[in-house]
């Protein structure tokens, strides 16, 4: 019921009546490689998103479908996190005119993250189902040491010799998850999305590193699985003098860029690592830290496998700021032990810090799958122990708008990451690290009405 502070319905002139909703018809194609049926480590497959004309695709709802097949000699186990998502090294999606929209280097070490910080009864349930990750996600296989056998008794994914298993995977990409519709059935040429496989020690884990036997996989059987929505032709002429008329279609996400940088063996004490970005809208920062040697290592988790270096307290510079100015403190020792403040940083920068119901798959289980678990979030001793979950995030975004974090796209703006780590328990023992930033920023998909061409800014 109106009160005398409602504007009365006959004095909103600035009320902008809804346009109605178009009828569309739903149907789906599957699309699969371009350039062959199977394919084996290093290789590329390429899907072109066969969309029909003046129709528009629900990506949101679309997903990947292939079978993994064991071709070595012996049983072999899947990413406890990840499952056989971890054979997809490398993510592009390509326009129709040959313009890069989309790239993520190590999209598989990025999946984990995102997996890592799920409730685990959600990766343990749904993913082991889709994508055969582990009944006991929070599994810590070792990262140094002559044994892993008995870290395998916690529900990982096994394919034995010369057998197989099916992968169901939503894509995470910017593209697969923008705010609309994608017209891609009103663009020009054909949209692609390029996958470049892993390496086969990066893509399975052996149970024994003494196994004589090396890890070898293909992929066969792949399709793409699209949602097409059919506008009546009414809406599509309409949609297409929108475009006409000049002015652009934008299409709003949220991307990841991939940079590395290493740090040396025996790295110990203050380190200074600098990163390459020109993203104008730069969310948040995500560091995962991997020993290099173990990243195609048969008997080493080489996807989700992520170590801290005993890192102590950690920043970022960034634009020549230092991030937050008072560094984050973490402490991996069971004597002062520190990890709330490290993954309230992270749960920050993942965008979780309004939401009670957000997990993270840092619990591992006995054998038997009884008993109260083992955390694995934050390890202490890593040359001799487990792997952990543990990564170095931080937030840069005041508020959820498309352009609201900071913008890196002047030259001369470095991202630095600063960190104080250890020695005995850290890279020394370890050996070298790789580590992945993983850059979080807005895009924004534009589609020139006059061309047709659909391009990526961010």
């Amino acid at each position: 019921m109106e009160d005398n502070s409602t504007t009365p319905i006959e004095m909103r002139l600035s009320d902008v009546p809804g346009m109605p909703s178009p009828e569309m018809e739903l149907t789906y194609v599957t699309a699969i490689p371009m350039n062959g049926s199977t394919f084996t480590e290093n290789q590329e497959v390429r899907i072109g998103l066969n969309v029909p004309q003046d129709c528009f695709v629900d990506l949101k709802r679309a997903y990947l479908k292939y079978k993994l097949n064991n071709t070595g000699a012996g049983a072999a186990y899947l990413d406890p996190v990840i499952g056989g998502v971890s054979v997809i090294d490398n993510w592009r999606v390509i326009g129709g005119t040959g313009a890069l929209l989309e790239e993520v280097i190590h999209y598989n070490t990025f999946y984990a993250v995102i997996n890592s910080y799920k409730n685990k009864d959600v990766v343990s349930t749904i993913h082991e189902q889709m994508e055969g990750a582990g009944r006991n996600p929070g599994l810590a296989l070792k990262t140094n040491g002559n044994n892993t056998d008995a870290e395998f008794g916690g529900g990982a994914t096994s394919i034995t010799n010369a057998q197989s298993r099916v992968i169901t995977h939503r894509p995470q990409s910017a593209f697969f998850n923008a705010d609309r519709y994608m017209p891609l059935g009103f663009t020009q040429g054909l949209t692609y999305v390029s996958l470049t496989l892993a390496q086969n020690g990066t893509a399975f884990i052996l149970s024994n590193e003494k196994e004589a036997n090396a890890s070898s996989f293909s992929i066969s059987e792949v399709e793409l699985h699209l949602p097409i929505l059919k506008p009546g032709p009414e809406f599509a002429s309409m949609f297409r003098s929108a475009m006409s008329s000049g002015v652009p279609i934008q299409i709003h996400s949220v991307g990841v860029q991939n940079t590395q940088q290493a740090m040396p063996n025996g790295a110990t004490g203050e380190q200074t690592l600098t990163f390459s970005t020109r993203k104008r809208s730069v969310k948040s920062l995500i560091n995962v830290l991997r020993p290099s040697a173990n990243i195609t290592l048969d008997e080493r988790n080489s996807v989700s496998g992520f170590v801290n270096a005993d890192t102590t307290e950690y920043n970022f510079s960034v634009g020549g700021m230092r991030i937050p100015a008072q560094r984050i403190k973490v402490q991996a020792n069971i004597n002062g032990r520190d990890s709330g403040e490290l993954l309230a940083n992270t749960q920050l920068a993942l965008g979780h810090y309004s939401s009670d119901l957000r997990g993270i798959c840092a619990i591992q289980t006995t054998a038997d799958m009884s008993g109260g678990g083992v955390s694995t979030y934050l390890k202490h001793s890593e040359h001799d122990s487990n792997y952990g979950k543990a990564v170095f995030a931080l937030d840069l975004e005041s508020y959820n708008a498309a352009f609201a974090g900071k913008n890196l796209a002047g030259q001369g703006l470095p991202l630095v990451y600063h960190a104080q780590v250890g020695g005995t328990e850290g890279a020394q023992a370890n050996g070298a690290l790789q580590l992945d930033l993983y850059v979080i920023h807005d895009v924004v998909y534009v589609l020139d009405g006059m061309t047709g061409v659909i391009t990526a800014n961010s």
